[in-house]
């Protein structure tokens, strides 16, 4: 179905066993989660790519007999109209050098867990794109003057997107895992507290979430 707008995106740094990390200085937030969705803050752009590729043909007398299909592989390029410094920070991994205050580049890179939601051409349905285990980076800041204009940057981040970090979560009907699945928030099955859990490694609210709405970080 056709789709339009960013309503929001959520993220939340996950450990090396995919569990939440809820703690405001390791973690994004006290309850692990970071809803970009303050005063000037949000993302103009959310792009994901390769999520599959075409198939190759196998022939056989001369027909197209069967087609072989690679992984997913999926990628995304997220342009902010702005995203609170702290937060950019620990997305890409860097950590705060404690006598400087400045943020230093750390490898090997966080576990990064993402909701992106967007909405039905009415604005009735949501639709939420989610990702377990991704690692980003900012490749590029760029700097320029002000005239009589205002020259600004936006902060844009790419994305890889790795196999999610726990084996039952992100399942096909037929057992296997997938790095990316998407919801439709008037599906008869949909729950978006599981949807929230399972993709933010355990993540569960004080409050019952409404598609659309924020929780207020």
């Amino acid at each position: 179905m056709s789709k339009h707008n960013i309503v929001k995106a959520t993220f939340a740094l996950l450990d090396d066993n995919g569990d939440l990390i809820k703690d405001a200085t390791k973690g994004l937030s006290t309850d692990g989660i970071y809803v970009a969705d303050h005063t000037g803050e949000g993302f103009s752009q959310i792009n994901v790519t390769a999520i599959e590729a075409a198939g190759t043909p196998g022939w056989g007398n001369g027909q197209i007999k069967r087609t072989a299909y690679g992984k997913s592989m999926p990628t995304l390029a997220l342009t902010a109209l702005d995203l609170d410094f702290k937060i950019n920070q620990m997305l890409k991994g860097f950590t705060q050098n404690p006598n400087t205050g400045a943020w230093v580049r750390q490898l090997p890179k966080p576990h990064v867990a993402m909701i992106a939601e967007s909405q039905s051409l009415d604005g009735d349905i949501s639709i939420y794109e989610c990702f377990n285990n991704i690692e980003f980076v900012e490749e590029a800041s760029n700097n320029s003057t002000d005239t009589n204009s205002q020259v600004a940057y936006s902060t844009t981040l790419n994305g890889t997107v790795l196999a999610p970090l726990k084996p039952d979560i992100f399942l096909a009907a037929n057992g296997v895992q997938q790095p990316y699945v998407i919801a439709k928030s008037n599906d008869a099955n949909f729950k978006l507290d599981k949807l929230m859990a399972e993709t933010f490694g355990g993540y569960t609210s004080s409050t019952s979430v409404v598609p659309g709405s924020s929780t207020g970080h």
